[in-house]
């Protein structure tokens, strides 16, 4: 979708989202557009399966829908190194990234859809138009990949900082290697693709999914229990503003491993990992290995208590939290 498209469901949402009724007519007076370019928008909302009432005296939406604004974003962030774009749709944030070329040092990409967005291990990850927060960004460390296995984790303690210098109720935790959790469910998830270059140097395309408005859709799909911000905070949220003090929070401490390494970010590990001391399975390439969690080592690996005695480290898998 070219940007003028964007630009106009961003107008026409902005009017609506006093959710209150607006006449074809009176949209298009006030952006200088034809109707016909308003029932587009209409049309390609629904599409979406956000909910546009058509009455008779003209539109009206039930819940208030604020989108993504790449300018309000850049205007906050105010930091030269970055590059934001905001697409109406994607199969997937990291895959548009992973191939554009050529690679673009700290280009953040923001779509309010995806056809295909996915989390580790191949799943899928919903990704309803409007809603929440599905962001990629490209990053060139000076690092050798084998310094890079606590990246996730790195990045899930800047995104959760983030998110408690927003709402200092929030209680949020991070499963190993890559979930964000509120309340025991899952809220968000960190994807990060990895590509080593010659010369010691790598390149990663960091994703991260998070869901922030969502009470009024419904996930039948979804076979774990999720939550949102906006089921613990009872009230929705400025994705803008959530997004920008993430990239802050990146952008900050990703300078901090560059200069000192992951030690003084991954020492907070322990105040947000919702495993330690608890039973736990993790499947490694099919194999299951039962125990209780305690902690991560240096570098970011998982550690487990066999029921021997033995503690086993694991650098990788898919971890789980036992039933009583």
């Amino acid at each position: 979708m070219t940007d003028l498209a964007l630009s106009t469901i961003l107008k026409v949402v902005d009017i609506l989202s006093d959710c209150k009724i607006h006449t074809g007519t009176h949209i298009a007076t006030t952006l200088g557009i034809s109707r016909t370019a308003v029932w587009k928008v209409i049309q390609r909302l629904k599409n979406y399966n956000i909910d546009v009432y058509s009455h008779h005296k003209g539109y009206q939406i039930q819940f208030p829908l604020v989108l993504l604004d790449k300018k309000r974003i850049e205007d906050l962030v105010n930091d030269s190194r970055i590059k934001v774009e905001i697409i109406e749709s994607l199969p997937s944030t990291n895959d548009y990234l992973r191939n554009k070329t050529p690679f673009e040092n700290l280009h953040f990409c923001l779509a309010e859809h995806q056809s295909k967005g996915r989390g580790r291990l191949g799943r899928s990850w919903s990704s309803p138009f409007g809603h929440n927060i599905y962001c990629s960004f490209s990053y060139s460390f000076n690092k050798d990949i084998s310094e890079l296995s606590g990246l996730s984790l790195i990045v899930g303690i800047l995104v959760v900082r983030a998110l408690e210098s927003l709402f200092p109720t929030l209680k949020p935790l991070l499963k190993w290697p890559n979930d964000i959790y509120l309340n025991d469910k899952k809220m968000g998830g960190i994807l990060i693709d990895i590509i080593s270059e010659a010369h010691g140097n790598s390149k990663a395309v960091i994703g991260m999914g998070m869901n922030v408005n969502m009470k009024d859709v419904d996930l039948n799909e979804v076979d774990q229990p999720w939550t949102s911000l906006e089921d613990i905070l009872n009230a929705k949220t400025d994705r803008n503003i959530v997004v920008v003090q993430i990239i802050r929070s990146i952008l900050q401490g990703l300078d901090v491993f560059l200069e000192a390494g992951m030690e003084p970010i991954l020492s907070a590990w322990s105040w947000y990992d919702l495993l330690e001391g608890k039973q736990i399975s993790i499947n490694t390439s099919g194999e299951i290995t039962t125990g209780t969690s305690r902690g991560i080592t240096k570098q970011g690996y998982l550690l487990l208590e066999l029921s021997s005695g033995e503690v086993k480290a694991f650098s990788c898998g898919d971890t789980s939290l036992l039933k009583n």
